[in-house]
């Protein structure tokens, strides 16, 4: 059953996308803060915080997210592609647009091998875990509507059979 979508619902995504991005930022600044200040626009700050423009970027990115989830989870343009294949062409393009705002915004220097590394590993790791958090909801969600149905079927047999016994 899908629910009805509103601005608020996709407000509410670019929300939760940017407050766990500006919680990831706030621990990498803390840990790697000094010792990524002059390499780093990400932490010029050192480990003081994060720079505005920073944020708003963040911010814009997390909009891009959410639009392209509704893009490719929805049958807007993708009408005959498997789920798989839509959450791989999502990931692949969320991928991309980090990647144009690490060029557009100089995150970190390009030529840099290291922050390349730890960037896909960060990537990686995030992804695999929103992956999970995603799967245990949906199986939570999936319970609760089996619990739900078996209720339903209870009472509609203690229903009928009651007035089957009249």
């Amino acid at each position: 059953m899908e629910e009805k979508r509103t601005i608020f619902s996709y407000l509410s995504q670019v929300l939760v996308i940017f407050g766990f991005s500006m919680l990831c930022m706030a621990v990498f600044t803390h840990l790697f803060g000094e010792s990524a200040r002059g390499i780093s626009a990400l932490y010029r700050l050192g480990s003081k915080g994060i720079p505005l423009e920073i944020m708003l970027e963040f911010f814009v990115l997390s909009i891009i997210v959410v639009l392209l989830q509704y893009v490719f989870f929805t049958d807007v343009l993708f009408k005959k592609l498997t789920a798989g294949r839509r959450a791989l062409g999502m990931v692949a393009c969320i991928l991309a647009s980090v990647c144009v705002f690490i060029f557009l915004f100089g995150w970190f220097p390009a030529d840099m091998w290291q922050p390349w590394v730890l960037f896909l590993l960060f990537f990686a790791i995030c992804f695999f875990v929103s992956t999970g958090i995603s799967a245990w909801k949906t199986k939570l969600e999936n319970r609760k509507l089996q619990e739900g149905l078996e209720k339903m079927k209870r009472q509609w047999e203690e229903e009928n059979g009651t007035e089957d016994q009249r």
